[in-house]
């Protein structure tokens, strides 16, 4: 029997679109309706007096209402702010809370940690400013580029090279003077002032790291604070051009540190940062009620929107038991120190230095899957079991690679009162496995370690996994970096020459920068007795050879001289010299990439 014209299964079309409208919003909210992550964690003890709420694993159309009461501030309004990759939303309150009330929340969501949607978090009692500069530490005392006199790159003394070390650049940051690009044998390609005359300000944790799929340069700057820690800043990302893509810092009102900026596929950002808060110590020696203890907050930023994806704190998840660094009386204890976080699928690995331990938690939750420790403590339960030679102490930058193992930089020791773990510091490679029934255990990899001299670095430090097995170290407050080969030679070692300059972390990776500025150039003698030409190009990375001309104008120009490329300056003498004076940058095919501005004898132009 046909459809009547209009109707479907006995229905009018006009009743099938009111059906519709009025199902459309419950039958997308029923596909909701698995948990829903909220962060800061319900439970959390020190949340921040300017937190937002983070809502994970719902549409933002379909989260519903949000009440915000603090137990002395009363009833919170804000406003939403979606996250870019459309899979939550976050609630930012208009007015600050109140140090130490308690914060309920009220949602119509089943939130993972809470009961019918509901849940609360106590907002911390802090202490002391973030925003007071320490010393400013030593000024840049490095020669001006003749070419660039805005430049005071660092000296680098290279003890070795080979042509067995792996492709690919070095970035370092050396204090008081900038970020750096060296290639493979040391050569510099790029420079960056970030030390300015002794102010303290400085960048660190320079990276090359990928953001959308695009290569890209990344690093915190800013100015340590009167506690030491390096948390007046932001953080920046350059694209190959080496132009400022994106500079953002930590929500909910946290500093960002320097330790850490990790970029994930996911167009967010992992960073820590630190801040003061009154807790109680009782049970130590000494402790009170309200002692100065450091909470250290992990953050997943939606780089995007700025938005809190993820928050994890110290406090209220780790036992103050845990730390190797003991308390003292009247001075703020470190507890944790935690120094790298890396992506690790559905969880993050986190370093905390102060308790020698890795511990992977989970990305959607901010449960505590597993921890590693170090020192040789003890294993808990969901503990690994340390094997021969695997111990670590003090560590820095964790890292997961490819094939499951893990990498560190195991400083050993840190001095002090605090206990040695290793007698030198070395790159470490680990293999974890086991899990569920099976216990947990790791064995030995590779152990990288300076030979003949050994290194003992009681801050700082990295380790980079190479291709071919290769490891790139950076040996931290000790001014040095190394490539070690798969059996442990070293196949490049090179030095700071100017102390107390260091590096944070040194880095090796493949980089092509394309600069978004001509070459610059500066001459100095006589059209008679010829002189000395100063040629850079401040981020190129494929030029072989430089090229001089010179004539009585820019129309009439010769060629005096070719000279091979040699360091991010190249001083290039010649026999002549006409009026003018031009640079041109060569390919190893001799095509020309760049050309300086035609000068005038004796004068610089960039």
């Amino acid at each position: 029997m046909p459809i009547p014209a209009g109707r479907i299964f006995g229905l009018s079309v006009s009743t099938i679109v009111l059906l519709t409208i009025f199902l459309a919003p419950s039958l997308a909210d029923a596909a909701y309706k698995s948990p829903v992550t909220v962060f800061p964690s319900p439970g959390t003890p020190v949340a921040s007096d300017t937190t937002s709420f983070s809502f994970r694993g719902v549409k933002p159309r379909y989260m519903g209402p949000i009440k915000v009461y603090g137990s002395r501030s009363g009833r919170h309004f804000g406003r939403r702010l979606a996250h870019s990759d459309g899979k939550g939303v976050s609630f930012i309150p208009k007015k600050k809370f109140v140090p130490g009330e308690l914060v309920r929340v009220f949602t119509g969501k089943k939130i993972w940690g809470a009961r019918k949607g509901d849940f609360r978090v106590r907002i911390g009692r802090f202490y002391g400013s973030d925003d007071k500069k320490g010393h400013p530490g030593a000024p840049n005392k490095f020669p001006r580029l003749h070419s660039r006199p805005d430049l005071r790159p660092p000296k680098i003394n290279v003890l070795k090279t080979s042509e067995a070390s792996a492709p690919g650049r070095i970035f370092i940051d050396p204090k008081q003077t900038g970020l750096t690009i060296l290639d493979r044998f040391g050569r510099m390609n790029w420079f960056q002032m970030t030390g300015y005359g002794g102010n303290g300000e400085q960048g660190q944790n320079f990276e090359r790291q990928t953001y959308l799929g695009q290569p890209v340069l990344t690093y915190w700057k800013g100015a340590s604070t009167s506690r030491g820690f390096s948390q007046i800043g932001y953080f920046s990302i350059l694209n190959r051009k080496y132009n400022l893509i994106a500079r953002f810092r930590m929500g909910n009102g946290y500093k960002p540190d320097a330790h850490e900026l990790t970029l994930t596929p996911r167009g967010t950002a992992l960073a820590i940062s630190y801040r003061g808060v009154l807790w109680d110590t009782s049970r130590f020696k000494g402790g009170t009620k309200s002692s100065k203890v450091m909470d250290n907050v992990i953050q997943e930023i939606d780089i995007k929107t700025g938005a809190v994806l993820f928050e994890w704190h110290s406090l209220g998840n780790i036992n103050l038991e845990a730390s190797m660094n003991k308390p003292e009386e009247g001075a703020p204890w470190d507890f944790f120190h935690a120094n790298a976080i890396a992506n690790d699928g559905d969880s993050l690995l986190v370093s905390a230095r102060h308790t020698c331990t890795l511990y992977r938690i989970d990305h959607r939750t901010g449960w505590l899957r597993w921890r590693m420790r170090g020192d040789g403590r003890k294993p808990k339960a969901n503990d690994f079991k340390l094997g021969p030679g695997t111990k670590f102490g003090y560590q820095h930058d964790v890292r997961r690679l490819p094939n499951g193992d893990i990498s560190i930089f195991d400083n050993g020791s840190v001095g002090g009162s605090m206990p040695t773990v290793q007698k030198q510091s070395s790159g470490l490679v680990l293999r974890p496995s086991g899990g569920g029934k099976t216990p947990r255990k790791v064995t030995l990899v590779r152990r990288f370690t300076h030979k003949p001299d050994p290194v003992v670095s009681g801050s700082q430090g990295a380790m980079s996994a190479l291709a071919g097995g290769h490891a790139f170290v950076g040996w931290g407050n000790n001014f040095r970096m190394t490539e070690f080969s798969a059996d442990g030679h070293v196949l490049f070692d090179a030095t700071f020459n100017q102390a107390p300059t260091n590096s944070y972390r040194a880095r090796k990776a493949l980089w092509s920068g394309i600069p978004k500025f001509r070459p610059a150039i500066a001459s100095q003698g006589t059209t008679k007795d010829g002189g000395t030409v100063w040629a850079s190009w401040n981020g190129a990375t494929n030029i072989a050879r430089w090229r001089v001309l010179t004539g009585p104008d820019g129309k009439h120009l010769e060629t005096i001289a070719t000279v091979p490329w040699k360091n991010l300056e190249t001083a290039i003498p010649v026999d002549r010299f006409g009026k003018v004076v031009q640079a041109q940058a060569l390919s190893a095919k001799n095509e020309v990439l760049g050309r300086s501005k035609v000068t005038p004898l004796g004068k610089q132009a960039r």
